[in-house]
């Protein structure tokens, strides 16, 4: 798939994790990209984020669509084995507790303790790009990072296609979805991403070679504290297409029935 590089950090957003599900509220100089969804603009700051198959590039025509009815059909033959299924949730889990792990002793005596208090989850800090931003959003998107890179290590390991942060329009009504190029989405995200609102984009996707026919779907979530919950999906606010509706039913309802929510587990600090 065709992509162009962009500076680091490009396009943070808002919307990826709420306080407790590592996202907070943003100060008033944070830029509009913010408040997307969820990490519009990974694949443009890292090409490794865009769509891939068995960890090579994904070559993308005119924009296709396809109605969750067919898509779920033509998988239904290509389906994974449980083990694969399991084996594919396994090494998902093991990044989640990479990129907490990693992130964390990275910034070994930034905090109290080992792990963030809610109050310093709540302070202010400086991004890569000088933006002011939550510590809760910055460890969110930093961890987003490190488990990205992971899930395209070990699904390449293994063989499967899959896609990285591919963004999906999705028709509520119809349940058709369509392809958002990477030219398209910075297109978009240059003009303040108001036609991006309702859209779709799961951290990992499995398909069998074309990102409209998936398979299953992984979501990572990282919690600033309470570490000994799960994570938990995020409930769309008020005045949002899906106001109300979990964050994991919309997805279910676009792409199937295996839609996992991924947090850490384990890992030193646990």
């Amino acid at each position: 798939m065709p992509h162009r590089f962009v500076r680091r950090w490009g396009g943070l957003v808002a919307g990826c994790l709420l306080l407790g599900a590592c996202a907070s509220t943003l100060g008033r100089e944070a830029p509009r990209q913010y408040a997307l969804d969820s990490m519009s603009a990974s694949c443009l700051k890292n090409p490794l984020y865009c769509a891939t198959v068995s960890g090579r590039e994904v070559a993308t025509g005119p924009v296709q669509t396809v109605g969750a009815a067919v898509a779920s059909a033509a998988a239904v033959g290509h389906a994974l084995s449980p083990e694969m299924m399991t084996s594919i949730k396994a090494e998902m889990e093991k990044c989640a507790d990479k990129a907490r792990t990693d992130v964390l002793s990275r910034l070994k005596g930034t905090f109290e303790g080992l792990v963030p208090k809610e109050a310093e989850c709540k302070a202010m800090t400086v991004d890569v790009q000088g933006r002011s931003v939550t510590w809760a959003i910055r460890l969110g998107l930093e961890m987003h990072e490190v488990a990205l890179a992971c899930a395209h290590a070990k699904l390449g390991e293994l063989g499967l296609k899959f896609s990285l942060k591919q963004r999906y329009r999705f028709n509520w009504e119809t349940k058709e979805k369509s392809l958002i190029s990477p030219e398209e989405l910075a297109k978009l995200l240059r003009q303040g991403g108001e036609e991006l609102k309702g859209t779709l984009e799961p951290d990992v996707v499995i398909h069998m070679g074309d990102p409209l026919l998936v398979l299953p779907v992984y979501d990572f979530k990282f919690r600033c504290v309470s570490f000994e919950k799960g994570p938990e999906w995020r409930r769309y606010p008020v005045g949002h297409r899906y106001a109300g509706r979990l964050q994991g039913a919309i997805y279910r309802e676009a792409f199937g029935p295996e839609v996992h929510l991924i947090g850490p587990r384990k890992g030193m600090f646990w």
